[in-house]
């Protein structure tokens, strides 16, 4: 029977408790590598925006892609990943179709429409989400972790540049999809969260991606993909965001979620776009102001400050 509600928060919360200090930091150190990986593969896929491939073609190669290689890898390494309970299908369903395959296609559709900066600031209110949502859920939120969440959130905005005077008249539809990928992220680590109790990383990501590329299969089977008009320039960047956007930074970050709470792990995911900030400067030649410098610099405190607050029994 798959333990819910208050009783499976109460179980992680100890579990995570009892984890000693080494525990809790390689959880920070895997979500902020992960973080990093999301960073500069938004670049990546950026570019391949600019060369003329649309976010949902992008969105579903990425899934595929994705499935195809975590496919390889477990059934060499661990084909134990691969069996869980028929009664926890609908769980990883809502996890893959909803929260993997959704907040790919709104971020995406979203930085169609918007500046990068702009909509990765809106996506990471994400993390407030949570402590909100586990605050309703009775848990103790540290007032340090306020402090660090509001930190990381300003700092994320201005790491983004997104107070530049030339962001302000926004599409609205762009701010709609941002909004709806900040819902739907939080959405995806507490699934992820709640699923991790029971199975593994690798199990997680099968059935996760396996179940997101079904959905995406429903929408426009993989055959319909442009597969013989796509150039060899294309293809590079894809292999790009397959690696470096896609197979390494999901499986660090649920493994994180599996060492440290949702929440942390999703204020730590705020260094994303500070460092898509510093590749762009040193790969595009984009410019790189002081107020950008400076938020990096406080997203970098907050989530020091996240990391002191040891999280207990009672608390995220």
């Amino acid at each position: 029977m798959t333990v819910r509600g208050p009783l499976h928060s109460r179980s992680h919360a100890t579990a995570l408790a009892a984890s000693p200090a080494p525990r809790l930091a390689l959880g920070y150190g895997l979500a902020f590598v992960a973080a990093a990986c999301f960073g500069v593969g938004g670049i990546i896929a950026k570019t391949a925006f600019n060369a003329g491939v649309p976010p949902q073609v992008l969105a579903e190669w990425r899934i595929l892609f994705g499935f195809a290689a975590y496919v390889l890898i477990f059934a060499a390494f661990r084909r134990e990943a691969f069996r869980i309970r028929r009664a926890d299908l609908p769980l990883f369903a809502l996890f893959g179709i909803v929260g993997l395959a959704g907040v790919q296609l709104a971020y995406y559709e979203s930085i169609q429409r918007l500046p990068v900066g702009v909509a990765t600031v809106i996506q990471y209110t994400a993390p407030v989400l949570l402590l909100v949502y586990a605050r309703l859920r009775g848990r103790t939120v540290g007032g340090r972790l306020w402090v660090a969440a509001a930190l990381a959130l300003v700092g994320c905005f201005f790491a983004a540049g997104a107070y530049d005077a030339a962001l302000r008249d926004l599409n609205g539809v762009g701010v709609a999809l941002s909004v709806l990928a900040a819902l739907i992220f939080a959405f995806y680590y507490l699934t992820a969260e709640r699923i991790l109790v029971r199975y593994s990383t690798p199990t997680l990501l099968i059935y996760g991606f396996g179940f997101a590329l079904l959905g995406w299969s429903l929408y426009r089977p993989p055959w319909l993909l442009p597969w013989s008009t796509t150039t060899e320039q294309i293809y590079l960047l894809l292999a790009g965001v397959l690696v470096v956007a896609t197979v390494i930074p999901f499986a660090l970050t649920l493994a994180a979620v599996k060492l440290i709470p949702a929440a942390r792990v999703g204020l730590t995911a705020t260094i994303e776009p500070v460092v898509a900030a510093i590749v762009g400067w040193i790969v595009l030649s984009e410019r790189l102001d002081a107020a950008q410098v400076a938020g990096g610099v406080v997203v970098l405190v907050a989530i020091l400050i996240a990391q002191s607050l040891r999280p207990t029994a009672e608390s995220v």
